[in-house]
This record gives structure tokens, C-alpha cells and sequence, in this order.
């Protein structure tokens, strides 16, 4: 069964990928502020820019004009992104007042979204931050002594709670608050903790207690004070973000680079290749794949489905299953949460075919039954 998402989230995900006029996918050139969140092996990637009107007395004076985004993810993951850059853009806010964007305007802009897509709406708000933190640096802003703090999911930050995804618990504890996250099963919807081995899930439940032990917990759910019940769409929240991720002297290296977003051809089709890939990543040797068997290849795309391709999907509910391999065009059945969502056919494209043919023959083509 697809993801339940509003008419609203689906016309901002359609308007981003057709590059109509007013939308923002891309890069702002010569931007101001630069951030980036994700990464490619769990399946979601996000790179954020803006552009600032100079203020030329006082940089605190700043005004973003202009943001824009690439992202390598799902219809959930480009419509947040695009809604954020249109809730800056309406705000025209300073760099630092962009930080009391919180994921709750996010949500609430989308008019909702599934529970396990609200990790969406954070990806983009931390992308956000780290690119306020770029232009505090370019612009010699002190926002620590502003009262705003270097916290992002860092290992460094803090111990690590669910070591599939490297989150901290200063992370968790932050968007716990911030979200209204009140069991372990939210918490995985919303930040991907405890979504892979599970092994870290009585930690964050002990967490849980312990963030919301004002409301008291029983039975594994936390009652929040002062929010209503986890049901897809973000509780109440702060509505200042008072920390923002680290960020480094020297340009972090995240593992993926930039590439083309999206086009549209004579005849109206949308034609979008995936807007990050892994820059250690295997690469096909020219010509290797097509001196394979039948049946050498059919391990070969079977292998690289099973190690590079299915982990993504699975950790957002999906699955995938191969039907047949006919020479270079691989038949396929998308199943679990991917059977019938919306973005079924961009997952094809941006993860299931740009994947084999990067790493296996870029002749391969991938046909859903």
C-alpha cells in the first residue's frame, strides 16, 4: 500500500520535478550559506543553499532572497525540501531568525505527512542549519555568543545510541522534544533510530521516559505535557531552534558530490537523475558487464540489488524482488510501502537504475511489472 500523502505534498513534488517557473531545485550560485545533510548509503541526501541580501553595516541584518536544494530521495523528501525554500523565501527571514524554522512548519505547510516520512522534514531543517552556520562563518557572525549552540548528530557530540545510523543521543533528545516523539516506534518514523537492527530500541525508550518523565510512561508510551498524540503530523513544539549543527574549519567532505536534477524533454516527460551519488561508490569498467554470461550477469545484478539497492528501500518500508533478467533488462516487482506509492516509478529511476548501471553496465535498463 503507497504512502497517504496530501494534495498538497504531491503538487509541490510534481512542480519540483517538472522544474516549473517559481520552484527550486538547483544551486544558488555564489551562495551565502552552504549545508548538508544525509547520505546517500541510507537513502536520503539533502544539500541546501541561499543567498542573502547584504546588509552592509550589520551581517545579523542579513536577508535570505533566494534558496534552493538538491535532493536524493523520495516524494516526501523533495516536496519537504521544496516547501521549506518556499516558507524562506515568503519569510524573506535573516540567516539566524531561519533557525526558528522548526519541521512542525514544514509539516503543517505539506498539510501532513505519514508518520515514516517525517524524518523528511528534519533532513531539511538540519541542511538549513548547517547552511546558517556557513554564512555566520563567511560573514564573521559569532552565533555562539548569540546564545545559539554547535549541535548536530555528530558522533563527537555525544554517545552514539543507534549505531546503524550514527545518531547521538543529544540528537535524539533534541528532536524528541522538537517533534513530540513519544514511542520508539515514532522515533523511528521520524529519525530512522532503531529502524535497521533494533538493537538500540530499549535505549531509546529509556530515553523517551527520561525526556518525557514529567508526563509519565507506561506501556512503552510517553505522555507528553503539552503535546496531542503522534498521528503523522508533527505535536507542538518550540518554535526557536536554539541549536545548530557543528561545522567545520575546512569544507566537509560528505561522500557525495552534486549532479544534474532534473529536465524535461520536447515531449513533456520528466527525466530526473538522481542529484548525489556516492563518490566511492564501484564503477562499472567499460565494457566488463556485456563479456558476462546470462547467467554471471543475473548474479551480478542480483548481487548488487541484495548489498546496494535493497537496504534503502527497506528502511523506508520497501522492498524490491527480482522477476527476470533478459540480457541487459533486469524485470522487476517493487513490494512492501513501494508497491503502489506515488513516487514508485522515481524510486526506479533515482535508486534501482541509476545504481545498477553505475556499478554494473550503464546499458541496463530496469522495466516494473
Amino acid at each position: 500500500m503507497g504512502w497517504q500523502y496530501s494534495e498538497k505534498t504531491k503538487q509541490l513534488f510534481m512542480d519540483a520535478v517538472q522544474g516549473k517557473t517559481g520552484t527550486h531545485v538547483g544551486e544558488v550560485e555564489n551562495a551565502d550559506g552552504v549545508g548538508e545533510h544525509g547520505s546517500v548509503a541510507c537513502g536520503d541526501a539533502l544539500k541546501f543553499t541561499f543567498r542573502v541580501e547584504r546588509d552592509e553595516t550589520d551581517p545579523t541584518k542579513d536577508k535570505i532572497v533566494e534558496a534552493k536544494f538538491l535532493t536524493f530521495g523520495c516524494t516526501s523528501a523533495i516536496a519537504a525540501s521544496e516547501a521549506l525554500c518556499r516558507i524562506i523565501e515568503e519569510r524573506r527571514p535573516t540567516p539566524i531568525d531561519a533557525l526558528k524554522i522548526t519541521n512542525q512548519d514544514v509539516v503543517e505547510f505539506l498539510e501532513g505527512l505519514p508518520t515514516q516520512k517525517v524524518h523528511c522534514s528534519v533532513m531539511g531543517a538540519e541542511a538549513l542549519e548547517e547552511a546558517v552556520w556557513d554564512w555566520a562563518s563567511r560573514r564573521g557572525v559569532d552565533l555562539e555568543a548569540l546564545g545559539f549552540k554547535k549541535l548536530g548528530n555528530d558522533v563527537d557530540e555525544g554517545r552514539v545510541v543507534c549505531q546503524c545510523f550514527g545518531i547521538t543521543e543529544p540528537y535524539l533528545r533534541r528532536q524528541i522534544r522538537e517533534l513530540g516523539l513519544k514511542t520508539t516506534d515514532e522515533v523511528t518514523g521520524a529519525l530512522k533510530a532503531g529502524g535497521a537492527c533494533g538493537s538500540c530500541r530499549g535505549e531509546i525508550q529509556d530515553i523517551l521516559d527520561d525526556v518525557w518523565s514529567g508526563g509519565g510512561c507506561s506501556g512503552g508510551t510517553c505522555a507528553a505535557p503539552t503535546s496531542d498524540a503522534f498521528d503523522g503530523t508533527l505535536s507542538s513544539a518550540s518554535t526557536q531552534a536554539t541549536e545548530a549543527p557543528k561545522v567545520a574549519e575546512e569544507p566537509k567532505k560528505t561522500g557525495f558530490i552534486p549532479l544534474a536534477t532534473v529536465s524535461t524533454t520536447a515531449t513533456g516527460d520528466v527525466v530526473q537523475n538522481p542529484t548525489f551519488e556516492t563518490t566511492d561508490a564501484p564503477k562499472a569498467a567499460p565494457g566488463e558487464f556485456a563479456k558476462l554470461s546470462p547467467y554471471q550477469k543475473a548474479k551480478r545484478i542480483e548481487e548488487t540489488i541484495e548489498t546496494a539497492i535493497r537496504p534503502i528501500l527497506r528502511r523506508d518500508g520497501g522492498d524490491i524482488e527480482i522477476v527476470d533478467v533478459k540480457d541487459d533488462v533486469v524485470y522487476v516487482a517493487m513490494t512492501g510501502a513501494c508497491d503502489g506509492c506515488d513516487a514508485a516509478s522515481q524510486t526506479l529511476d533515482l535508486i534501482v537504475t541509476t545504481i545498477l548501471q553505475d556499478r554494473l553496465d550503464p546499458a541496463i535498463r530496469v522495466v516494473q511489472l
